[in-house]
């Protein structure tokens, strides 16, 4: 559910099926939408959640599971995790289970 503009951190998402996600060899990937050619580079940290978007990760969850892989400031990453899920659902390419940005 959104709070004051965000997402909270019990929401979960599902990768659109129709998103092809194409693995680079620095770890990147780039999403391409077919219907309407929207083509979108994403970062290791982004691929990481891009992954997760599998309906059974909360976004709490990602960040404990970012916070692992990052020598980063918990509170970065989740800014950081938020500010892209949201985007992700903007952009049409992932579908959130609860409230929609």
């Amino acid at each position: 559910m959104l709070s004051g503009g965000k997402l909270s951190g019990t929401n979960f998402f599902v990768r659109r099926p129709e998103i092809d996600s194409n693995a680079l060899p620095d770890r990147t990937i780039m999403l391409f939408q077919k219907d309407t050619s929207l083509a979108v580079p994403v970062n290791q940290a982004g691929a990481a959640i891009w992954a997760m978007c599998d309906g059974a990760h909360t976004i709490n969850q990602m960040v404990d599971k970012l916070i692992e892989i990052y020598d980063e400031d918990r509170g970065r990453i989740e800014d950081d995790a938020r500010a892209f899920l949201c985007e992700m659902v903007q952009l049409g390419l992932v579908d959130p289970g609860l409230d929609r940005c």
